[in-house]
């Protein structure tokens, strides 16, 4: 689609705006095989003298007739002035508003001529040949010379308002000229027909001189047709059939023969084609253009709306239609007396694979692996995945253990059939843990959890085998518990330390900002990761006092950092669900940057989407409390939760994140990459600034700032660093 001016004045293709499609050569024939069939009668009635008695017919072309055809040419060339004063946005251009005002002013002077034609009443003065043949000539002189005019510019400015209505005022003036030379002046005009004898030499010379001005506007035309200008054609066709018109008013002996017929005909033809190539570009093209827009908007929202509940790699379920299906499988199960299993399997070895084959082999490997599971399970069952290798099952209508033990052996005959990639067979086998409802769980948090510690166990006991959950493995829980307690400890000696991540502007490369990410420091002075500390952290409830530490402190050490090359650095943290569930973190956030001097425009905080919906009235006043302190919000991981549209427009964001799952194989043209487009679109639609997760390539870098995403971080960049080096990093930019 062309570019849209951003204000007026700006040069934008015009009437011959070159298309996109490239017409077939039959396509191309087909206008200049109707000016041959046009041209046939004339030549017809000129070559025959067997013809000769119509050429001589006062009958041919009675005035009733003569009405009707002129009527017609006067509510053609309305229709043009009407498609093009009322055209939007950027047609609103100079040679659109020509043919527009220079035809509105033809179609008067036509109707002039239709008042003065013999046997028509008389009309200020009487009605005659010389008259109407004046009027006529007025009209076609100015539809040749605007035909011209548009041909010599076919890239023309926008006009404003007072501009349209300047050229409006002036073809009116030109009409309103041509009626006081016919009717005050009559005698300023030279003897241009002689009763009796026909059509005098200044009258030829006079058309021969309107086909020298269309024949120059035909063949500038043509010549733009040749190139696939759009609309070219059907004018460069009106001013072909308007010269037929002109020849055959070089040839008329009486104003009702024959040819007088001929040419009116011809004339009504050639403001048809006019009236289409405004149409084409004043309603039918803008219209098409907004119906592809409606239609790319409608495709977004329907991948965006697919990825809300699907994995976009597998095309499964995820967990917000995983909890959908398994509140109406236990539903079921509660009617019909039944249980349900629920399956969590995990690939073994599956990051052996990754290591050893790349990411694009590990995701072949999950794609085929959730085809091969949902071969094996009945409709009535569901399997989604979670994330990374993890897959959830559902088995509905299940009556005992022994019952499941078929399903199982076929899920597992399934995945270790082998798998061809990139030339290297593989053979993958899975770890299952099983839970039933309603004996071990009642909800589907609580019986993921439990089949999470039935499948570690099965992993233990040698993988490629299935395990119930049982009491005896409640060892796990214990091992949560002095991870709690020592979460406990970890606060009160003040054991955790922040490392951050800076994040890149890709348009310039500098460092912006820094998200902050939290690291135990055990004892021993190793670091243990969050992924092995927050779960139990979360779920114990320290998250809240963790998290207030954490902003905090990056408060503080974010208040310490210079401006370099910019505005200082920005700090991201990320926000626990049970921080907005507790309450109390506006004034949390308000404490942190009163104590530690922050600017509130430094902050960003990341809220991930299930914050967002868990409680939407509660959570949308807390955002917007938090929004109005002026700090920075942010939607993490955008993509591998609920991703509801609606949300988008009712909570103050700043910027979404698009999440690293996405970005795997971004530049393959996969699934990947369309999510991607569609998020950086829709962030663009809705004035959200973009952050792209886990780059890892210049490639990757380089294509995201191609599709126009602002923001990016990741091991490409920087790996994560305590705070003194992070603003080594941000110098060594400069």
């Amino acid at each position: 689609m062309a570019q849209v001016p951003s204000r007026i004045g700006d040069v934008v293709p015009d009437i011959a705006e070159p298309r996109k499609i490239i017409p077939t050569p039959g396509s191309q024939r087909r206008p200049w095989v109707l000016v041959l069939v046009l041209a046939l009668p004339l030549l017809l009635f000129w070559a025959m003298p067997s013809l000769d008695f119509l050429k001589r017919s006062e009958s041919v072309f009675p005035v009733w007739l003569h009405t009707v055809g002129e009527l017609a040419a006067v509510v053609i060339a309305g229709l043009v002035f009407v498609s093009a004063w009322h055209a939007q946005g950027r047609e609103r251009r100079l040679n659109v508003m020509l043919l527009g005002c220079g035809f509105l002013a033809v179609g008067l002077l036509d109707l002039g001529h239709l008042l003065s034609y013999k046997g028509m009443p008389d009309f200020v003065t009487e009605a005659a040949p010389q008259k109407a043949i004046a009027f006529w000539l007025s009209a076609r002189y100015t539809a040749a010379i605007v035909l011209l005019l548009v041909a010599l510019r076919p890239v023309s400015p926008l006009l404003d308002v007072a501009q349209r209505r300047l050229l409006l005022m002036a073809f009116l003036a030109l009409a309103a000229l041509g009626y006081a030379s016919q009717l005050a002046w009559p005698q300023i005009w030279p003897t241009l027909f002689v009763p009796g004898l026909g059509l005098t030499s200044t009258k030829i010379a006079a058309e021969y001189g309107i086909v020298l001005l269309l024949l120059a506007a035909a063949g500038l035309l043509v010549r733009q047709t040749a190139r696939n200008q759009y609309s070219s054609a059907d004018l460069a066709l009106a001013a072909l059939v308007t010269i037929l018109s002109e020849l055959c008013f070089t040839l008329y002996a009486n104003v009702n023969d024959i040819f007088s017929l001929l040419g009116h005909g011809y004339k009504i033809v050639a403001y048809w084609f006019i009236y289409r190539a405004v149409f084409v570009v004043a309603v039918r093209e803008p219209y098409a253009r907004l119906s592809e827009e409606v239609a790319e908007r409608q495709r977004a929202e329907q991948r965006l709306a697919f990825l809300a509940y699907h994995d976009p790699l597998t095309g499964l379920p995820n967990r917000a239609l995983l909890h959908d299906r398994m509140e109406q499988a236990m539903a079921d199960a509660r009617r019909n007396h039944t249980q349900v299993a629920v399956l969590l399997l995990d690939l073994d070895q599956f990051k052996t694979v990754n290591d050893s084959l790349g990411h694009g082999a590990g995701d072949q490997l999950l794609a085929t692996a959730a085809r091969r599971l949902q071969a094996a399970l009945r409709s009535s069952d569901t399997v989604g995945r979670l994330g990374g290798d993890e897959f959830l099952i559902l088995l509905r209508g299940v009556k005992d253990r022994e019952s499941i033990a078929p399903v199982l052996d076929s899920l597992q005959a399934r995945l270790s059939e082998p798998v061809l990639i990139d030339g290297a067979e593989l053979r993958v086998s899975a770890s299952f843990g099983i839970v039933m409802f309603p004996e071990q769980g009642g909800d589907l948090e609580t019986l993921q959890r439990r089949a999470d510690t039935a499948m570690y166990h099965a992993k233990a006991s040698g993988r490629n085998c299935h395990r119930f959950f049982d009491d005896s493995m409640q060892g796990d829980v214990q091992d949560r518990m002095r991870m709690q307690v020592g979460l406990a400890r970890a606060i009160e000696a003040n054991e955790f330390e922040l490392h951050y991540q800076p994040l890149i502007d890709l348009k310039t490369g500098r460092m912006v900002g820094a998200e902050a990410l939290l690291r135990w420091r055990l004892p021993d002075g190793s670091l243990m990761p969050p992924a092995q500390f927050i779960p139990v952290a979360e779920e114990s409830g320290l998250i809240v006092r963790i998290g207030a530490w954490v902003l905090h402190e990056a408060c503080r050490q974010a208040s310490l950092w210079p401006a370099i090359n910019g505005p200082a650095p920005w700090v991201a943290v990320n926000l626990s669900a049970l921080q907005f569930r507790q309450g109390g973190l506006e004034t949390l956030v308000a404490a942190a940057l009163r104590d530690s001097g922050l600017a509130p425009g430094r902050l960003e905080l990341e809220l991930t989407e299930s914050i967002l919906i868990s409680d939407p009235a509660s959570v949308l006043a807390a955002v917007t409390r938090l929004k109005a302190q002026g700090v920075m919000l942010s939607i993490d991981d955008f993509g591998t939760g609920y991703s509801s549209l609606s949300y988008l427009t009712r909570f103050p964001v700043d910027k979404l994140k698009i999440d690293r799952s996405f970005l795997q194989d971004l530049g393959g043209r996969g699934q990947g990459q369309t999510i991607v487009e569609a998020v950086i679109g829709l962030a663009s639609n809705l004035g959200l600034a973009c952050v792209a997760e886990g780059v890892e390539t210049a490639e990757v870098a380089r294509l995201l700032k191609d599709l126009g995403c602002g923001y990016g971080q990741g091991y490409y960049f920087a790996r994560p660093m305590p705070a003194e080096q992070l603003m080594a990093f941000a110098r060594a930019q400069t």
